[in-house]
């Protein structure tokens, strides 16, 4: 009886790890502006939009952005999560460091306020390319003791989108 326990146990294995091949994202390292311009909408991949590591960044599966390219260093990112956010960073990236990986944009609304982009690029072996990041809206207040701004909240939104 223990041996046919064991040899279904074996053959369940098999047959699990047979089916579709997990797609391998890897970092993608010294992206150009070529590479990350385009439209993107969210991964249709739905086990990635739990709630991350970092408590209180939910990873809408809604969310969408167009990338377009300002200059020959700058990029504008328009990001979309339909009731909830609907913002455009623009600035520059460093497209001669080949160890980026990452594009992170900031807004400064006012002293209260600002806001941020972080995003992490990947990429396949099919050559598609993969956003996940986070956008955040930082609020300050200012402490008339101190006479200093200091950060009492934060509202993050996240997100992994796919290049289309």
């Amino acid at each position: 009886m223990r041996k046919a326990t064991l040899i279904i146990t074996a053959i369940t294995f098999l047959l699990a790890s047979c089916g579709k091949p997990e797609e391998e994202w890897n970092r993608f390292y010294g992206f150009t502006q070529a590479d990350v311009v385009g439209h993107y909408e969210a991964n249709p991949d739905q086990s990635l939009y739990d709630e991350l590591p970092t408590s209180g960044i939910a990873v809408y599966n809604n969310a969408s952005m167009d990338v377009a390219a300002v200059g020959e260093h700058s990029l504008s990112i328009h990001f979309v999560i339909p009731g909830k956010v609907n913002k455009t960073f623009s600035g520059p990236i460093d497209m001669t460091d080949e160890n980026r990986s990452d594009i992170s944009l900031t807004t400064v609304i006012n002293a209260t306020n600002k806001e941020d982009i972080w995003i992490t690029v990947y990429k396949n072996d099919e050559g598609q390319v993969r956003f996940h990041g986070r956008v955040k809206r930082y609020y300050y207040r200012y402490d008339s003791d101190t006479e200093e701004y200091y950060l009492y909240r934060s509202d993050n939104w996240g997100f992994d989108v796919i290049k289309e």
